[in-house]
């Protein structure tokens, strides 16, 4: 079996954070774990120009842009069989916030796309990994609302620099019946009893080795449960 790897598009601002894509795929090979990729077959919220920050006047699919990090080697969410794959990796930037979910709008009071959902709580039920980078935790928290699970989380720490209100996001995953805990980025935290796995990666400010050093963390550990799973 494969470890999905899903992706929001392409750019942090818009889509999926492409270091953080990039570097857990290397960390997957690295770890022998091969790896499928998909992503949901929909428009994103919006277009964003990377060098100014500013929105810009078009339309472009989540799939599509996608498929920019996968070199083409991806498939639509719609079409992945849940039972072919051993784990997931969530990979960060802002959407999955603004195309995975309308946390960025909405924060613990909107949803999260039906598919991501369902495949979320799949893994949850069946007892397969789940590694979630930077602001993807809030995907999970949001999807366990409500049910008997409690995961415990990190988004990063209080205590350490970060261009985002960790201590807000915090509560926001607390409200939801989540745990949050914190965890600079030289450490990950495990939940053992749900089998998920969360790093702060660029939730926290740091460079790109740093960051490489966080994914490589969760995917060994990744590596880890799979062989004992």
């Amino acid at each position: 079996m494969k470890t999905g790897v899903l992706l929001s598009g392409c750019g942090v601002y818009d889509g999926t954070e492409i270091h953080e894509s990039v570097l857990a795929l290397l960390a997957l090979s690295q770890n022998n774990i091969d790896y499928i990729c998909t992503a949901p077959n929909v428009n994103q919220h919006h277009v964003i120009n990377h060098i100014n920050g500013e929105e810009m006047n078009e339309e472009r699919n989540v799939l599509i842009e996608s498929a920019r990090i996968a070199r083409g080697d991806i498939i639509s969410l719609s079409e992945l069989n849940k039972n072919t794959i051993s784990s997931i990796v969530i990979a960060g930037g802002f959407g999955s916030a603004k195309n995975l979910s309308d946390w960025a709008f909405k924060g613990p009071n909107g949803t999260v796309l039906k598919e991501v959902k369902d495949l979320i709580l799949y893994c949850i039920e069946n007892k397969k990994p789940v590694v979630s980078l930077c602001i993807s935790p809030t995907l999970i928290a949001k999807s366990l609302e409500r049910t008997s699970y409690k995961p415990q989380l990190t988004l990063g720490t209080t205590k350490e620099n970060s261009e985002y209100d960790i201590s807000e996001i915090n509560d926001a995953i607390t409200s939801l019946g989540s745990v949050a805990h914190n965890r600079s980025i030289k450490e990950i935290f495990v939940d053992e009893d749900l089998k998920i796995i969360s790093a702060p990666c660029y939730m926290m400010d740091a460079n790109v080795n740093e960051i490489y050093k966080n994914i490589k963390m969760s995917i060994d550990k990744l590596s880890e449960m799979l062989k004992y799973n």
